[in-house]
Formats: structure tokens, sequence, C-alpha cells
């Protein structure tokens, strides 16, 4: 696995912040929101890690990983959903590759009551996947998909928050 560090992801989370809050002033629903914080992670994940002298590549298609350390030779997927209870993340058949995974957990919240000002939280952490986390369909959803519950994550390394502070903002 490659050692990703927390203050690597909070500054990325930060960038993706900055973008993403003046274009989430458009009433999006949440399915676009959640492809929008996806690509925005993958392109600024690989722009910073760019930065600091890492060699990495994007991926162009969907069959490629999401994120390629080429001098590693090691792929990251990541993975985006937004927070509701326990994080659940949808993938297809590609998902399910071994391999290791940024899983990311986002939610808007108010920054400034009086202007009604929204921002962005993030939960993101990493593990190492194999196709056996993954499910198929479950909960009603009548997708084609595999889902990951945050339940069959054995072991992982959370880079950002934690899902506590998520569910705080609810109670």
């Amino acid at each position: 696995m490659i050692k990703l560090f927390e203050d690597h992801w909070s500054d990325i989370c930060q960038n993706v912040t900055n973008i993403a809050v003046p274009i989430f002033h458009i009433p999006f629903n949440t399915r676009l929101r959640s492809e929008i914080i996806s690509t925005l992670f993958e392109i600024e994940s690989a722009k910073y890690y760019r930065k600091i002298g890492m060699k990495v590549k994007n991926a162009l298609n969907d069959s490629e990983p999401d994120l390629f350390f080429t001098d590693l030779e090691k792929p990251v997927e990541i993975k985006v959903t937004k927070f509701r209870g326990t994080p659940k993340w949808m993938g297809n058949k590609i998902s399910k590759k071994e391999s290791q995974f940024v899983l990311i957990v986002w939610d808007e919240v108010i920054v400034n009551l009086y202007d009604n000002k929204v921002g962005l939280k993030f939960y993101v952490t990493t593990t190492y996947l194999t196709p056996d986390n993954w499910s198929g369909q479950d909960d009603g959803y009548e997708y084609h998909a595999s889902f990951l519950s945050m339940n069959n994550i054995r072991e992982k390394v959370d880079l950002v928050g934690n899902v506590d502070i998520l569910k705080e903002y609810y109670n």
C-alpha cells in the first residue's frame, strides 16, 4: 500500500472545497454533486502529488485506475459518497478489482448562519480492498452495482476527520 499522509489529504480536501462550493450554488441533485466531488478529487489529488514531485497519472477512462503512481507502479482508486448514516459506496464491476482505495464521505455544512454560506466537510480513509469486500445488490436499490459498506472494511487508515464528526453535525 502507498503511504498516504493526512496533511496531503487535508490540503486536497481544501482544494476540492474551494472549487466545489461556488459550483454548488446551482441546485444540482446529490448524485451529480457526488460525481463532481469525485472528479475533483481525482484531478486535485493528481495535481497535488505532481506538485510535491511524485509521478502520478489520472485515468483517461473507467477501466484505468483513478490515480496511478508511475514510479511505484501502484494504482489507487477513489470512491465518493454523500453522508447518510453508515457510509456506503457504490461501484460497478471495475470497482471490484483488488487495489488500494481512498474512500471519501462528504457533506454540506452551513459555515455562516447569517448569510447561509455553505461549506463542505469530509471524512477520508484509505484501505486495501479485494472483490470479496464488495457485495451485490442490497437495501432495495435497483442498480446493477456493487456496494461497499463501512462495516465491510477491516483495516483502514483515516486521513481526514472521522465519521463521528459528520454524525455530530446532525445531533
